[in-house]
């Protein structure tokens, strides 16, 4: 099975780009490769995962009863990283496995249930 040596492989590649470069990337448009794309979406994920903190449906329907996930919606940005993504070539499979290196420790952030909610997919394309 190649997975093994893939994940591998991932791992040295972040942590040589993680060596080199002027600081983090956290916007998608600055991404240069898909695991920096990765590293974007880790700050988007914190940011997201601060504003549901404590926060439960029923307050997310007070602010806007039409919308009540606007504001994280905003915060995701899904199109500007589908764009990027497509304009560097990453497959999903590969931002799957960078993701999960990215995200690790992020269920500790985690404040209630509807931040679990949010990390839940991430749980599952981890295993």
């Amino acid at each position: 099975m190649r997975l093994p040596g893939l994940f591998l492989v991932l791992v040295l590649v972040s942590m040589v780009l993680a060596s080199c470069g002027d600081g983090p990337v956290t916007e998608p448009s600055d991404a240069t490769t898909c695991v920096e794309l990765t590293r974007a979406g880790r700050v988007v994920a914190e940011q997201v995962l601060d504003s549901l903190a404590g926060r439960t449906l029923a307050s997310l329907e007070a602010d806007d009863p039409d919308h009540p996930f606007a504001a994280v919606d905003r915060l995701m940005r899904t199109s500007e990283f589908e764009d990027r993504a497509r304009q560097l070539g990453c497959g999903r499979g590969e931002l799957e496995v960078a993701a999960c290196l990215a995200y690790q420790g992020l269920a500790q952030q985690a404040e209630g249930d509807l931040a679990l909610e949010y990390l839940a997919p991430y749980f599952t394309a981890c295993g």
